[in-house]
């Protein structure tokens, strides 16, 4: 079989349509075998929790570039809905919070450890948080352990909507933990100050700060937490993720780290 349209394209991979039913996710030169099979193993993992993810398939070599062929899920992303129709943003925001309070609902013991995942995150900007990265790493190793299977990075382009329901993708990033460390994660990225987009900054704003406050508000509804629970987690979230490099995000992160930092000592 040979491969068909290209259908999704980022920093790590293409995807293209594979046969009827299935696609084949096709990896650049310098992502190394280990973690494809590493990728291949946590897709299977949450699968089988009963998390709604699409099911893997096998590792092949299509035109000398290693790949995964996964099930194909005919759907589009969150993220585009979302441009096509703004005045759909509660609507969505609520959906996408359906979908983290379901996929916290499941568990397995074949993940690595937030806490473990994110102070080698952390210790990677080293050099930028110099004396506070101990700082940091001790208090995060006190925040609730959690055994629930957090997505790592979800947000609205990492969810496919189907007519019968939704799905979470890119799974790379999935460890075992706290639920209120993910949901800290997605809300710091609504929160971002880049703007990748034509959309004047003041209106990306007014968007995001809707998107993220429906959000927040209806898995709150659903779960029964709050933000007691969230705060703790924006410290470590904030740290761990300086080492991305995102443009325009260094000095609001480090503003966020510096202003909890004080708040700790100052407790």
């Amino acid at each position: 079989m040979s491969k068909g349209a290209m259908i999704g394209q980022g920093m790590t991979a293409d995807v293209y349509e594979w046969g009827d039913n299935q696609v084949i996710k096709l990896y650049n030169d310098r992502i190394q075998t280990d973690w494809i099979h590493y990728e291949a193993s946590v897709c299977r993992s949450v699968q089988e929790a009963g998390v709604p993810a699409p099911s893997v398939y096998e590792f092949v070599e299509v035109e000398g570039r290693r790949g995964l062929i996964y099930e194909k899920i005919i759907g589009t992303s969150l993220l585009k809905l979302i441009a096509a129709d703004p005045s759909q943003s509660v609507q969505y925001a609520q959906e996408m919070a359906r979908l983290h309070s379901s996929i916290h609902r499941c568990t397995t013991a074949l993940l690595p450890r937030r806490q473990d995942r994110l102070e080698h995150f952390i210790r990677q900007s080293e050099s930028t948080l110099g004396e506070r990265t101990d700082r940091i790493c001790r208090y995060l190793h006190s925040l609730p352990q959690g055994d629930s299977i957090c997505h790592g990075d979800l947000h609205p382009d990492n969810i496919l909507v189907t007519e019968e329901r939704s799905y979470a993708i890119d799974w790379t990033e999935a460890n075992i933990g706290d639920p209120m460390g993910d949901v800290a994660r997605t809300s710091l990225m609504f929160q971002t100050p880049y703007n990748p987009t034509d959309i004047p900054d003041e209106a990306l704003w007014q968007l995001k700060e809707l998107l993220n406050r429906t959000y927040l508000d209806e898995y709150y509804r659903l779960t029964g937490t709050g933000e007691a629970q969230l705060e703790p987690w924006v410290l470590p979230i904030a740290a761990a993720r300086l080492r991305e490099n995102i443009p325009g995000e260094r000095d609001w992160l480090l503003g966020m780290i510096n202003n909890r930092l004080g708040q700790l000592e100052s407790a």
